[in-house]
C-alpha cells in the first residue's frame, strides 16, 4: 500500500511540474494574444480616421464657357460657346468630410466584441440557424468592421472617379493650352505683318508721284493687257468645260467603282450559282484534290463573308478548262500559319458562293459555327 501511495504522490507530482510548465507558455501566449489585439484596435481606429464616413453633397458647377467660334477678321456679338465644366462632378472638390471615429469608450467596446450581447442578460445572442454565438449583426465588432469597409469601397470608387476627371480636364488644358500658343503665334505674325504694311505704305507714298508720271505709258500698256485678258478668259472658259468632262467621267468612275464592290461583298443581283464562263457547262465537281487552293484576300467579319484568290490550277478544277461549269458550293478550310492555339492553325471554315467573272477570285461566306478566330488577309484556304 505504501509503494501504491509513493508512485501516485510521484505521479502526482510529474503532472503538478507538466502543469506548471504548459501555465508558463499559456500565460506567454496569452500576453502575445493581448497586445496582438490591442495593436490591431488602434491601427483599426486609425484607419477609419481616413475614411469618409458620408458622401458629399451633390451641386451644380457654376458654368465656365469658353469661346470656340475661329479667330477672324470680324467682329462677333455673340460667339458661340462651350461650358468646360460640363458633366463636371463638383462634389469631388469638397474638402474635410466628417471620417468614422471608432476612439469612444462605447465604440472601443463594440471593436473588442466578437460576439452580438443582449443588453437585457449581458450574454451573447444566440444564431437562429447554429445555435452558437452570432458574430455579425448590431452591436458587434463585425458591424463596425463592414460599415467601415464598405465606405471604404465607395471612397476607393470616388478616387477613381477624381482620377478620370482630373484626366479630363488635363485633355482640356493641354487643348486650351495648343490653342493659346497657336494664337499667340499668329498674333506675333499679324503685327510683324502690320509693321511691314506700314512701312509699305510710307514707301509707296513716295512712289506715288513717280507712277503719275508713268500712267500715261500704263495707259498704253493696259490695253495690251486687256487683249491678253481676253485670251485668258477664252482659255479658262475651255479648262471650265475640261472640268465638267472630268468631272462627269468621275462620277463614272465612282459609280463603277460601287458597283464592283457590290459585286464582290455578295449584293449582286446575279444568282450564288453562278460560274465563271458561259451558261450551258458541265456540271459543278463535289469535290476537290487535297491542298491549299487559295488565299484570302478581304474579309469582313460583321458580314461574314471574305474574298478568295484562286490559283489558276484551282480555278481550272472547279470550273473546268474553259471555265464554263458552275461554281461548286463546297466548304473548304481556312488556317494561319504559325498560329497557336488549342486548334493550331485552323481559324473557320468558308462556303463558296460566287465567283467573280474573268478572274480568280471567288466570295465566300464565314460559317461562325466553325469559327475560331477572326478571318484576316493573308490566311490560307486548302481543301
Amino acid at each position: 500500500m505504501g509503494k501504491a501511495l509513493r508512485v501516485l504522490v510521484i505521479i502526482i507530482l510529474i503532472l503538478s511540474v507538466v502543469s506548471l510548465i504548459f501555465a508558463n507558455m499559456l500565460f506567454a501566449k496569452r500576453e502575445l494574444l493581448t497586445k496582438r489585439n490591442q495593436i490591431l484596435e488602434e491601427t483599426v481606429i486609425k484607419v477609419a480616421k481616413t475614411i469618409e464616413a458620408e458622401d458629399a453633397e451633390s451641386k451644380a458647377a457654376i458654368p465656365l464657357e469658353k469661346d470656340i467660334d475661329p479667330v477672324e477678321d470680324r467682329k462677333l456679338v455673340s460667339p458661340q460657346k462651350q461650358n468646360m465644366l460640363d458633366n463636371y462632378t463638383v462634389e469631388l472638390e469638397t474638402p474635410n468630410l466628417p471620417t468614422f471615429d471608432l476612439g469612444s469608450d462605447k465604440l472601443r467596446r463594440q471593436l473588442r466584441s466578437l460576439y452580438v450581447i443582449d443588453p437585457a442578460t449581458g450574454e451573447p445572442v444566440l444564431d437562429s440557424l447554429t445555435q452558437r454565438p452570432a458574430t455579425s449583426g448590431k452591436g458587434s465588432m463585425q458591424e463596425l468592421l463592414d460599415s467601415v469597409f464598405e465606405r471604404a469601397k465607395v471612397q476607393q470608387a470616388k478616387l477613381n472617379l477624381t482620377r478620370d476627371e482630373l484626366k479630363k480636364m488635363r485633355e482640356k488644358l493641354s487643348g486650351s493650352v495648343d490653342e493659346i500658343n497657336s494664337l499667340k503665334t499668329a498674333g506675333r505674325e499679324t503685327k510683324v505683318e502690320l509693321t511691314e504694311k506700314k512701312e509699305q505704305i510710307a514707301s509707296l507714298e513716295n512712289e506715288k508721284s513717280q507712277l503719275e508720271d508713268r500712267v500715261a505709258k500704263l495707259t498704253a500698256e493696259k490695253r495690251e493687257l486687256n487683249a491678253e485678258l481676253a485670251d485668258t478668259q477664252n482659255e479658262l472658259e475651255t479648262i471650265t468645260d475640261q472640268k465638267l468632262v472630268l468631272e462627269e467621267d468621275l462620277t463614272k468612275a465612282k459609280e463603277l467603282i460601287e458597283a464592283l464592290k457590290d459585286k464582290i461583298s455578295g449584293r449582286s443581283k446575279q444568282p450564288a450559282s453562278g460560274g465563271g464562263g458561259g451558261g450551258s457547262g458541265d456540271v459543278a465537281v463535289t469535290a476537290l484534290s487535297a491542298g491549299d487552293k487559295a488565299t484570302i484576300i478581304e474579309a469582313n467579319d460583321d458580314l461574314k463573308f471574305a474574298v478568295l484568290e484562286f490559283s489558276d490550277a484551282a480555278m481550272t478544277e472547279m470550273l473546268g478548262p474553259e471555265r464554263n461549269n458552275m461554281l461548286p458550293q463546297l466548304e473548304m478550310n481556312v488556317r494561319r500559319p504559325g498560329r497557336q492555339s488549342a486548334a493550331g492553325e485552323f481559324i473557320t471554315r468558308v462556303k463558296l458562293r460566287q465567283v467573280v467573272s474573268g478572274r480568280n477570285l471567288v466570295v465566300a461566306d464565314i460559317m461562325s459555327d466553325w469559327q475560331q478566330a477572326t478571318v484576316e488577309k493573308g490566311d490560307v484556304v486548302f481543301f
